[in-house]
């Protein structure tokens, strides 16, 4: 690239929707960390050495974020390095893993990863996939296995609002959202963790309506969120959120980094609002989080649990099952058994209110 060249870029960067969404979402997130400074809802300590870590997207130039998904990293640990051609190699065992969900779908959920912005994958059918696209898609046969993801996806009388906390980059939503447009996404996290999840979500859905915090009287959310496609909130209102519905509640991955109180919280609230589900994909507690007694103790405070079994593995494993497994499996059907997890293994869970 010639500097000529590179100034040229800068400057179509500039013009392009998702930059001028990234500068329209930065702003408010500087609102944000400016009023949420006196808030005592700290991020945990694993949340914040993180965050630390890309302050750099404060001051992000267009080239950045027309690479989004590059520095996505950050909040899944997915570098599209390890999609690239030189690494096709291990393309095998993915697309067994995702061979695998798809035999257990029988409603047609599959949303791969957009090219957008930067997006990655391995190249299987002519679309991307990669680790996050199956780890969603898990999640999406988990939520249908269950049961309530077929009442999203229908055009209902009055419109179904959903929350997701913690939705880190955007795909879950991205997803979720595709298959099921008519409803309501609030997603609530720290101010940070916006400047990828609302500047990716604003430029897929560039026709969506949008809430954002600060841009608004927020008081009058409780009448109005049903007007909105998405809505976006700091993780410090969560107590002051007032909503007239709320159907379902979600966590993947990230109550697993935060501390007992902060789960609690978070679940507490989502209580009080009435929301008649919660799912969780997280394992109780992570290795090195010694902040957090244990995700599913928590949820069980108000809301009666149930594991759901998509896949004999956790979604981090992509290898291919082995015999043993196989068997062990097998033999926990036949005796109606449920699998015995460690606390430090992944599980979809779904909490009904007590």
């Amino acid at each position: 690239m010639t500097k000529s060249s590179l100034a040229s870029a800068i400057e179509s960067g500039k013009k392009s929707l998702a930059h001028r969404n990234y500068l329209k979402i930065r702003d408010r997130v500087l609102f944000m960390l400016e009023e949420g400074a006196g808030e005592s809802s700290l991020p945990s300590d694993y949340w914040e050495e993180e965050l630390a870590g890309f302050n750099y997207m404060l001051d992000a130039s267009p080239l950045i974020i027309e690479k989004l998904r590059h520095h996505c990293y950050h909040l899944t640990g997915l570098r599209d390095y390890d999609y690239r051609g030189h690494h096709a190699h291990l393309q095998g065992a993915l697309e067994g893993k995702l061979r695998r969900l798809r035999q257990a779908d029988r409603d047609n959920l599959l949303v791969p990863e957009s090219p957008e912005l930067g997006g990655f994958g391995y190249p299987i059918g002519g679309a991307l996939f990669n680790l996050d696209t199956l780890k969603f898609y898990e999640s999406l046969l988990a939520l249908n296995k269950s049961g309530l993801l077929a009442q999203y996806r229908t055009e209902p009388l009055q419109k179904k609002v959903i929350m997701e906390i913690g939705a880190g980059w955007g795909g879950f939503a991205y997803q979720f959202k595709t298959l099921c447009p008519g409803v309501t996404y609030i997603i609530i996290d720290l101010p940070q963790t916006l400047l990828f999840s609302a500047v990716y979500l604003m430029t897929l859905f560039p026709s969506a309506s949008m809430f954002i915090y600060g841009d608004q009287a927020e008081d009058c959310l409780s009448e109005t969120c049903h007007s909105y496609d998405f809505v976006f909130l700091p993780h410090y209102y969560i107590d002051r959120l007032q909503l007239s519905r709320l159907d379902l509640a979600m966590n993947m991955v990230s109550f697993q980094e935060m501390t007992t109180e902060q789960v609690r919280q978070y679940v507490r609230r989502t209580y009080e609002l009435g929301c008649s589900n919660f799912y969780s994909l997280n394992r109780d507690r992570s290795p090195h989080n010694r902040q957090l007694t244990a995700v599913s103790s928590v949820l069980s405070e108000y809301y009666s649990i149930s594991p759901v079994e998509v896949l004999d593995v956790p979604y981090t494993d992509v290898k291919k099952p082995s015999f043993r497994r196989v068997v062990k499996a097998y033999t926990r059907k036949l005796l109606h058994k449920s699998k015995v997890y460690s606390k430090f293994e992944y599980r979809h869970l779904l909490g009904t209110r007590l």
